[in-house]
């Protein structure tokens, strides 16, 4: 592409989208995978293994949205692990603080952390495991295993962790297009 006023755009679209793409991707993947499970074993036995008998990526996940809310600046006001009724597991309440670019970036950040969060740690995790050239004993590796699949099955972004990072992608989008353009960054060059 020869405009590069247009690549810069496109590279800070590439950028913002890029994390929740990937959480939805992963959703859809978590899906079609329950499905699967269940079409054998049941709803109830695949609800309890992939929601319950994973409970350290909710953990995980509700952590990170909370972790993401307080760097960002907003106050985290509840956090809740397990949630008793509905289909919700966990959730994290926050206020959003500061002016409308500094709310922007928490919305966006918080509701992408679980995404974002579960990468680094699977990654590390896994590193770990094939990396590191440590000797562990097989009941390290089944809880190291254990861990790496319970991140990974809630590394995602839910409906209403889209409909909160709605409202603030905009602004963090003119923010990353700001930064692309004064680092002249360009994923597309050569295209």
């Amino acid at each position: 592409m020869d405009n590069i006023y247009l690549n810069y755009l496109l590279t800070a679209l590439i950028l913002t989208f890029a994390i929740p793409v990937t959480g939805f991707v992963i959703e859809q993947l978590v899906k079609l995978l329950y499905s699967v499970v269940a079409s054998f074993f049941g709803n109830g036995f695949t609800y309890f293994i992939f929601n319950r008998l994973t409970f350290i990526g909710v953990f995980h996940h509700e952590l990170s949205h909370a972790l993401f809310a307080t760097l960002t600046g907003a106050e985290v006001t509840k956090i809740v692990f397990f949630h008793p009724d509905g289909d919700r597991l966990g959730y994290v309440e926050y206020v959003t603080r500061g002016n409308v670019v500094m709310r922007s970036i928490q919305q966006t950040m918080a509701s992408i952390a679980p995404v974002f969060c579960g990468a680094l740690t699977s990654a590390g995790i896994y590193y770990y495991i094939s990396a590191s050239g440590k000797i562990f004993a097989v009941w390290q590796i089944v809880l190291l295993w254990y861990a790496f699949v319970s991140i990974i099955l809630h590394m995602t972004m839910s409906g209403q962790d889209f409909k909160v990072m709605w409202r603030g992608i905009p602004v963090v989008y003119l923010i990353v297009f700001v930064i692309v353009y004064i680092f002249k960054f360009n994923l597309l060059n050569g295209f």
